[in-house]
């Protein structure tokens, strides 16, 4: 592999950058990166695309790529072909503190940081004046690489400059893990080792988690007909609004995988950047319409969820019908698209976009088309209606719970009938509690008015209060590791409670923790005798067996955290049993 260069600071993670105002110019070039997603590209070009569209964007003088290589535990730039490739362990310099700190490293003076190093400048006879490095992080989590871009035409890097690089950065990670598939399928690897590939590749840009919204329930499920489909579906978090996407490209297999891809690519970027709804999906249409041919489309519902005043405002390309079930009524509304499939012609003007207002127990079902129109073997389709009797019959039920009972439908209607298009499902439901929300500071003599806090919820809702010791405990745990692991200073913890379906449902949010997932720290030996045993550890054991649905939520740039957990009788009685 060959990876471009010319070519590493003052530290910022502290606050998130605020995204500059793009140019349409500006937003052109960065939406035309995500294009090159969907297709043939070698190395080479596409970091040319990457770091050519870094330059135009921030007026910087070059830049470069590092590729991560885990065996070996080390960053490996190629600066050209009469040049030994240039490996450092990760670690050292400039790329290496960015790749293990995993955070912007911005330098307005390189020759004045001690971490830089200069042997690039020797050897190539070019001078580096200031630098941003920015670590690519793929979809799972996972340490691709290290961007580096180079000399400001007007001074060192700011803080709006940092928003446009990590959104660049972003999207080089994803080229990234678009050609370690194409490499692999080029080196000879058959059909049936090409399609699983793919199918890991796509399924890796599908969200891991679900993400953590007090006062909502969230799920999406995937199921493509072959090993690779044409749908998508996203569940991405854009600030304090949350992006719902379901996709759905022409025919399914690897193609069509990449198209909506490309898409989801396309849209994060955008919206990280600040763009509003209609702009977002007028520049992806268009920018679609100009690379895929012209019998390739895509039907697909975006939508922006305002959590706070419990809206959705959408747009849908073709895909419909959108269902909204009302239990306070019992009825279900339906809604139609917006717009025709995107990148079926530019568009010049697009309509308002339309707004959904989600009351308590409403659920918003996006389905993709292979649900409404699996035939059983008589020709019979599933069809809509099928659909809105499971929403009738088990709106109670969980988001995820929902999802299955669904599928399951689905399958036992077909009856043994083949699957001959991809289905995909993502359930938006609003929990029918209300939400109370309190902010605590960050000390442990805050933990009496936090339990306070509880009591009043409880009796409030009219919550089971046998359902409060384990809540309290569970809150204790979390709270108190917040406060001894957490940045200190004025920050405080926020905490959610929603009373749901036989119980509650916690959040507790802190924006100065590091990274720590509690749901996969190792469970306690309680087998041990006391005096073998390790320090630490027990009270996480205990919780993880006190509550339902424990989930770790963690957003790198902004050191935000979220953990939530639901108690109710319900996962009581199991316990118990």
């Amino acid at each position: 592999m060959s990876y471009l260069v010319v070519g590493g600071m003052l530290d910022r993670m502290d606050t998130q950058p605020r995204p500059r105002s793009l140019s349409a110019r500006d937003l052109e070039a960065l939406l035309a990166v995500t294009s090159k997603l969907a297709t043939p590209f070698d190395l080479r070009t596409m970091l040319t695309e990457v770091v050519d569209a870094a330059k135009q964007v921030l007026d910087a003088g070059g830049g470069s790529v590092w590729l991560y290589d885990p065996e070996a535990d080390e960053l490996v730039l190629e600066v050209a072909t009469d040049m030994a490739p240039v490996r450092v362990p990760a670690g050292s310099g400039l790329v290496g503190s960015c790749a293990r700190q995993r955070k912007i490293i911005n330098v307005p003076d390189c020759y004045a940081d001690p971490r830089f190093n200069r042997d690039l400048d020797l050897r190539s006879g070019f001078r580096t004046r200031c630098m941003l490095t920015l670590p690519l992080i793929d979809h799972q989590d996972v340490l691709v690489g290290v961007m580096q871009v180079l000399n400001k035409a007007d001074g060192p890097f700011d803080a709006q400059d940092e928003a446009l690089a990590t959104a660049l950065a972003a999207q080089c990670a994803v080229a990234l893990q678009r050609v370690r598939m194409t490499q692999a399928l080029i080196e000879g690897e058959k059909m049936r080792q090409e399609l699983e590939l793919a199918r890991d590749v796509q399924r890796g840009t599908l969200p891991s988690t679900m993400p953590l919204v007090p006062g909502y329930d969230l799920h999406g499920a995937f199921q493509p007909a072959s090993l690779t489909g044409g749908d998508t579906y996203d569940l991405y978090r854009v600030g304090d609004r949350l992006l719902l996407l379901l996709g759905d490209a022409t025919g399914h297999g690897m193609a069509p995988a990449l198209s909506v891809t490309q898409m989801q690519a396309m849209l994060r970027m955008a919206f990280r950047l600040g763009a509003e709804l209609e702009t977002a999906f007028r520049h992806v249409n268009n920018q679609l319409a100009e690379v895929l041919p012209d019998d390739r489309f895509i039907t697909a519902f975006i939508g922006l969820l305002n959590p706070e005043v419990h809206q959705v405002r959408y747009h849908s390309g073709g895909q419909g019908p959108i269902l909204h079930w009302r239990p306070s009524t019992g009825e279900c509304l339906h809604y139609r698209p917006t717009s025709f499939p995107l990148a079926a012609m530019p568009i010049a003007k697009l309509r308002p976009a339309m707004d959904l207002d989600l009351e308590p127990g409403d659920i918003l079902a996006l389905v993709s088309d292979g649900i409404f129109e699996y035939e059983n073997a008589a020709g019979e389709p599933f069809g809509e209606a099928r659909v809105i009797e499971v929403l009738r019959e088990h709106h109670g039920d969980s988001a995820q719970a929902l999802t299955a009972i669904l599928l399951r439908a689905v399958q036992a209607f077909a009856a043994g009938a083949p699957q001959e298009d991809d289905m995909t499902v993502v359930m938006v439901k609003r929990l029918p509690g209300a939400t109370a929300t309190r902010t605590f500071p960050r000390a442990i003599d805050s933990l009496d008015a936090l339990f306070a806090f509880t009591s009043e919820t409880f009796a409030r809702e009219g919550v089971d209060d046998r359902l409060r010791g384990p809540v309290d405990l569970t809150l204790e745990e979390v709270f108190t590791n917040m406060v001894k692991y957490g940045s200190g200073g004025d920050a405080t913890i926020r905490v959610d409670l929603t009373r749901i379906e036989g119980g509650i449902e916690a959040t507790i949010s802190d924006r100065g923790s590091p990274r720590f997932d509690l749901t996969r720290a190792p469970d306690a030996d309680t087998t041990l005798p006391l005096e073998q045993r390790t320090p630490g550890g027990l009270g996480l054991h205990l919780i993880r067996r006190l509550v339902e649905g424990l989930a770790y939520e963690y957003e790198e740039e902004t050191r935000h955290a979220r953990i939530r957990f639901r108690k109710t009788m319900t996962g009581d009685a199991n316990a118990r049993h």
